[in-house]
């Protein structure tokens, strides 16, 4: 939640500068709070030395041995601590404290202050004794060094975070300049107008430039895509409007010559024509979208139940037809979409070839239709997969609508084959579909 809140790059800067100081505080903080632990450690060991230091004196002086106190020693040791400002707890519950020894609250550092000067009180347990307490008075200098290494951890940490600041919104805004060029380069973007030159450079793997790219090839997309849709209506538009305008003559010349019959006949052809049409249009959106589902297809038997329903349209023309199948060609595919490239390629060859013969040939690599016909002109090779392209445009020659080979194209590409031609005007073509 807290990223998500980063709306600029300047918040963005300040925030990293923010944590990046917290931890620079932290860290001084942790600095102190060791070097004033490891000293007050060293002080405390050094009171403690001073307190077995005046025990073993006592001890010394007055036997020899070291090992035992009487009453008379401890009244001399709780004198000398008495002496030296501390506090004495006998095990038998008796206490002695020194005037200057002072049960007041210290401040957070366990310092007390006395007049202009100050002191720790540490206290320890003696075997035989009981509670001891000592101060230690000579702190002042070492207060005075740690209020100015806080002073100066301070105003270093001011600085740092001056510097860090600066750097931040400096490196945060150079960093994100790419991204101003692809804001720009995004905001020029129009689809009627040529796209402008690609933002920025720079290493494959830097992400400013996979972005760019990623959205100069989706702009690229949409251009091609309006363009492809724009002709596509102007061209259904034009198909269209020709079967309407053979339909609305038909009707004058009908109402006119009273032959309704001859009318009616040419009516019901146009409006066939359009009713595939229209199919064929919704079969290519629903291929588009729909998922592909596979299964083993017999490609030999299902060429050969397509060559004997079209059979007789060959027998019409006298088309020779050639059959090379070899059999039981199994393929995992989908049986609608196959027959949809094979009667399209058939259908497309029988069009096209007004004498001659058409070879058909199945391998369980690929399928090849190769005919006699009028061939395709080099130019136009590389249109015939556009949507409403005819390589002839004569409404007599042909009652093709333009869609065929769009329609066996987008299949070829659904299930994952490829597609290619060669032709020679007036010398016939070769359709090859390698699965």
């Amino acid at each position: 939640m807290l990223f998500s809140r980063f709306k600029t790059s300047t918040r963005t800067a300040l925030i990293f500068t923010l944590f990046t100081s917290v931890l620079l505080i932290v860290f001084v903080a942790v600095l102190n709070i060791y070097y004033f632990s490891t000293w007050y450690i060293d002080e405390q060991n050094e009171v403690l030395e001073k307190i077995e230091k005046i025990e073993k004196s006592i001890l010394k002086s007055a036997n020899g041995s070291g090992t035992f106190m009487d009453e008379e020693m401890m009244s001399t040791f709780i004198k000398k601590i008495i002496e030296q400002g501390g506090m004495v707890e006998t095990l038998e519950g008796e206490t002695f404290v020194s005037p200057k020894w002072t049960k007041e609250k210290s401040d957070f550092l366990w310092i007390y202050e006395n007049g202009s000067g100050a002191y720790i009180q540490f206290v320890f347990p003696l075997q035989k004794i009981g509670i001891v307490g000592l101060p230690y008075d000579d702190i002042a200098k070492h207060i005075s060094q740690q209020k100015i290494l806080l002073r100066i951890s301070a105003l270093l940490i001011a600085v740092f975070f001056v510097i860090i600041m600066l750097l931040s919104l400096f490196f945060t805004r150079y960093s994100l300049r790419p991204l101003l060029k692809i804001i720009r380069y995004i905001r020029s973007f129009k689809v009627d107008s040529p796209l402008p030159d690609f933002p920025i450079s720079g290493p494959v793997d830097d992400e400013f430039v996979t972005v760019a790219k990623t959205l100069s090839d989706a702009f690229k997309k949409i251009q091609s895509q309006t363009e492809v849709l724009r002709q596509f209506s102007t061209d259904a538009a034009h198909e269209f409007k020709t079967p309407l305008m053979i339909i609305h003559s038909e009707i004058d010349c009908a109402i006119k010559s009273g032959d309704y019959k001859t009318g009616l006949d040419n009516i019901r052809s146009q409006i066939y024509f359009l009713d595939t049409m229209i199919s064929t249009l919704l079969t290519i959106t629903r291929l588009e979208k729909e998922e592909i589902q596979k299964n083993e297809v017999n490609v030999s038997e299902l060429i050969e139940e397509i060559i004997l329903k079209t059979e007789h349209l060959f027998s019409e023309k006298q088309l020779r037809v050639i059959k090379n199948i070899e059999k039981n060609v199994i393929l995992l595919s989908n049986h609608s979409m196959l027959q949809i490239i094979f009667s399209n390629l058939l259908s497309n060859a029988f069009n096209y070839t007004p004498a001659g013969e058409i070879r058909i040939t199945l391998t369980a690599k690929e399928f090849c239709v190769q005919d006699t016909g009028i061939g395709i002109a080099k130019e136009s090779i590389g249109k015939i997969w556009d949507r409403l392209y005819r390589v002839n445009s004569s409404w007599s020659l042909q009652n093709g609508h333009g869609l065929g080979l769009f329609l066996v194209k987008t299949v070829v590409e659904k299930l994952g084959y490829a597609i290619s031609v060669k032709s020679e005007k007036g010398e016939g073509s070769t359709f090859t579909v390698k699965f």
